[in-house]
């Protein structure tokens, strides 16, 4: 254990040396000023201006070895005080690391124009729109695409710290109000593929048929306006052999955002419906967030 009386004494004798000291530089230094003065005004060989010339040295050089002497004999106080202040300082930037990242996350964002209020947004598998941001967070409501299983509707609330080490995805950066949605279907080997394409693809152009025009509106102020490829404007549906006992049919068609969730149920809903009994399929969906139109 440390005697801290002892220390507090030490520190107390430390201090009153060196005032003591200090006091007594500042005398001495005071007491030769005045003499030499005495000096120089005594000679009478000297003229005025050149006395004004040796007075003027004289002061500014006992003030220069003045402020040179100081540090020296405060010299161990500087440095504890300086130590005291980095140790304060290193301590305040390690307890408020994660305000400072959140602020200059804030900064990041609007320097960037990473998104705005009403922007719908993905970072760290939470999708949703914007409904506030502030210096420190950003506040969503949880979309109905945010994950498969698990509660939508939320507010939620994500510091700003996060921009720096996790990917964004801004859904509505180009003024887009439309996004390539897809949805996989995997049938067995032997089922009738052929009927599964001709019912996504009826059921995918039925639905983009409803919004073409809107849809045809937009394509072209976004290729207009961004210089871009024009986007998917009608449904396709591309197949892949990637096991061995089943297709994999992947339906592509634009969907509104906002809407995608109706868009879903609908397509699913007419192929059970229209696809025969025998029929086993693995069904599940997937927005493509490379195609945001």
């Amino acid at each position: 254990m440390f005697d801290l009386d002892a220390i507090f004494n030490q520190l107390s004798n430390n201090l009153i040396r060196d005032a003591v000291i200090t006091i007594l530089f500042f005398l001495t230094l005071l007491g030769l000023r005045a003499g030499i003065r005495r000096a120089i005004l005594s000679r009478e060989s000297l003229d005025s201006a050149y006395k004004l010339r040796l007075l003027a040295t004289v002061r500014n050089l006992a003030l220069l070895i003045f402020l040179m002497g100081i540090p020296l004999i405060w010299g161990n106080e500087i440095q504890n005080f300086a130590v005291s202040m980095v140790a304060m300082a290193a301590a305040c930037v390690l307890a408020t690391k994660e305000a400072i990242l959140c602020i200059l996350g804030a900064i990041y964002r609007t320097s960037g124009n990473l998104y705005k209020i009403g922007d719908r947004i993905e970072i760290t598998g939470i999708r949703g729109q914007i409904i506030d941001m502030s210096l420190l967070s950003t506040t969503l409501i949880e979309s109905s695409q945010a994950c498969a299983n698990g509660t939508v509707g939320r507010c939620i609330t994500i510091p700003n710290s996060l921009l720096f080490n996790q990917a964004l995805y801004n859904e509505t950066v180009l003024g887009g109000r439309f996004a390539t949605q897809i949805v996989h279907i995997s049938i067995e080997r032997d089922d009738d593929w052929k009927l599964a394409e001709q019912i996504l693809m009826e059921s995918g152009n039925k639905i983009v048929n409803e919004y073409a025009t809107e849809l045809a509106r937009h394509a072209q102020k976004l290729t207009k306006g961004f210089a871009i490829q024009p986007p998917l404007q009608h449904a396709q549906v591309r197949m892949l052999l990637d096991n061995v006992q089943f297709l994999s049919l992947h339906l592509q068609l634009p969907a509104p955002l906002g809407h995608r969730a109706r868009i879903e149920q609908r397509v699913l809903r007419e192929f059970l419906t229209q696809m025969p009994v025998k029929t086993r399929g693995i069904i599940h969906l997937k927005t493509d967030r490379d195609h945001l139109l």
